[in-house]
């Protein structure tokens, strides 16, 4: 059964961009410090401003990244079996950014940021790994951010537009299309 476990084990991690280019031993060694973690629908990985020396990988189910805007809750992205998350508060400021909540019943292995620092030859390789995504994230951040910038812009004209047309029609005269 340890065999048939392992294998699993190692399907999965091979499908995280986390642990691209980790040779089988150290990936093993890696799998072998995580910590199972099972939760419930709507049970919280982390929430927003928690401290965190650690990061996840989601085995089973799906989860959402959201932060707190206003009087609710913001979703930025999904989760599935395969992705990590958490992993930036090993970078920076060791607060989370943002809250994880299980969508449904979910199962990840969870990674002590320490056991990293214990492994080097692991650490340089996830470390790098880790800024390739948040790179790719960042991209896809900035493009989300420049089409909301633009549409807004946009509905801004539009709005624009309307009020000096009413504006015009309530002095008698020409709209801005008329003009």
């Amino acid at each position: 059964m340890a065999d048939t476990n392992d294998t699993l084990l190692l399907r999965l991690a091979s499908q995280v961009k986390l642990f691209t280019g980790l040779p089988r031993t150290a990936l093993m060694r890696l799998l072998g410090r995580a910590e199972r973690v099972a939760l419930p629908a709507n049970g919280l990985f982390f929430d927003q401003g928690d401290p965190g020396e650690s990061f996840y990988v989601l085995v089973m189910g799906q989860a959402v990244v959201e932060v707190s805007a206003g009087q609710g809750w913001v979703e930025l992205t999904r989760l599935r079996s395969g992705d990590s998350f958490g992993e930036m508060t090993l970078l920076d400021e060791r607060v989370r950014s943002a809250r994880v909540r299980a969508l449904e019943p979910c199962v990840s292995l969870y990674f002590f940021g320490r056991n990293l620092s214990d492994t080097p030859d692991i650490q340089v390789v996830i470390l790098k790994n880790m800024g390739r995504l948040l790179a790719q994230r960042l991209k896809s951040s900035s493009t989300e951010v420049a089409a909301l910038k633009a549409a807004l812009k946009e509905a801004a004209g539009t709005d624009q537009q309307t009020a000096e047309g009413t504006e015009a029609a309530a002095r008698g005269g020409p709209g801005p299309e008329q003009t």
